[in-house]
């Protein structure tokens, strides 16, 4: 009887171990950007998130004023890791100096756009400092987070080929 007892004291204990646990479904993402390898350089990339973004769900706005970070659709590293690198990446061979950028917004929006917007600051090893704004935006070809992560990567490949452009053009390099 005591052997009985504890056989059926296990296998309830197996079976509401499972219903205990639930199946997250959680998906991470990298951005396809950087994944690059990034060079060895003369230029040191600084990448700060805005509160909200520095956490590991995507986020989306959801009104005018109200934003939703989800769950089960996260950064597989941390963002601002993921935007440094593949900013250091695309400047690498053209710049010299301290590189900052400020990300306020990387998200999708109510209207179906990846929204990528902030500031930047360059001081290069000579020369005075420049810097500029941005505010990007690619709209979403299909539903789904998959798609917000590769718009959101392709509005922050275009900040950096405009942080670039800008660096060339001003001469800041």
């Amino acid at each position: 009887m005591a052997t009985r007892f504890s056989l059926l004291l296990l296998m309830l204990l197996a079976v509401a171990g499972c219903v205990g646990t639930p199946a997250t479904g959680e998906r991470q993402y990298l951005l396809p950007s950087a994944s690059q390898p990034v060079a060895a350089a003369n230029l040191l990339v600084r990448v700060r998130l805005a509160g909200y973004l520095d956490q590991g769900g995507l986020v989306v706005e959801t009104g005018a004023t109200t934003l939703s970070t989800a769950r089960t659709h996260r950064w597989a590293e941390p963002l601002g890791d993921q935007l440094q690198r593949a900013l250091a990446h695309a400047l690498s061979a053209n710049a010299a100096g301290t590189l900052t950028v400020r990300v306020t917004r990387f998200q999708g929006t109510a209207d179906g756009d990846a929204r990528v917007s902030g500031d930047w600051h360059f001081q290069g090893t000579d020369g005075d400092p420049v810097g500029g704004v941005f505010d990007k935006r690619q709209a979403l070809q299909r539903d789904g987070y998959e798609e917000l992560v590769l718009r959101l990567d392709a509005a922050w490949t275009a900040v950096a080929g405009e942080i670039a452009a800008d660096l060339r053009e001003r001469g800041g390099q």
